[in-house]
């Protein structure tokens, strides 16, 4: 009988209380696509981590875009 190969997740750093989250959770976060995501770090409005394959953002750094976002309400109210 084989046993079975468990694989480790690697570690993510934590440097000075940040946390990492994926760009699907803050898709989640942010109510909008991962494109949307891909394309703000494309323009530099959040900064990437890479973690071997993975591609992971401050929680920080979220958080604080989403100051900018506007919602739909704030756009159609006149």
């Amino acid at each position: 009988m084989k046993k079975a190969k468990i694989k480790a997740q690697p570690t993510i750093p934590v440097t000075a209380g940040a946390a990492f989250i994926s760009v699907k959770a803050a898709a989640e976060l942010l109510s909008v696509s991962q494109v949307s995501i891909r394309r703000y770090l494309g323009q530099g409005r959040l900064k990437r981590f890479k973690f071997g394959s993975r591609t992971l953002l401050r929680h920080d750094d979220v958080m604080n875009l989403v100051r900018e976002v506007p919602t739909t309400s704030a756009t159609t109210a006149t």
